[in-house]
């Protein structure tokens, strides 16, 4: 009965099961399709999750960097009394002994008479 059923439908049936059979070749295409874009997907995801956390980790450790330059800046600000007085007594020191060296190189050599009278022997 198969075969007196495929002669009468003709053309018109075997278009019907090609297009039964092209559908369900295209419905595991679909299902395969959907499979491996959620899978592609879940990872995207997780290659996303990657880079927020390192940019956070980025945004945190540069946070620090900041803060720790505005502490010591402070701490600059708050004792630059005492840093400019400490700065100007290193300078007035290393001056001064600039000026003793070369005022004990520049003496001539005398004998002891001579500097105990003051140089007027």
């Amino acid at each position: 009965m198969s075969d007196e059923r495929r002669k009468s439908d003709g053309p018109s049936g075997a278009v019907q099961r090609e297009s039964k059979a092209a559908a369900a070749k295209g419905r595991k295409a679909a299902e395969h399709t959907a499979r491996v874009a959620t899978k592609e997907t879940a990872a995207a995801g997780e290659r996303a999750k990657a880079s927020i956390e390192s940019g956070r980790q980025a945004a945190v450790a540069a946070t620090e960097n900041v803060a720790a330059t505005a502490v010591t800046t402070w701490k600059v600000v708050k004792k630059r009394k005492a840093l400019a007085a400490s700065v100007g007594a290193g300078l007035i020191g290393a001056v001064g002994a600039a000026f003793a060296a070369g005022r004990a190189t520049a003496k001539p050599r005398t004998g002891p008479l001579t500097r105990l009278a003051h140089g007027r022997i």
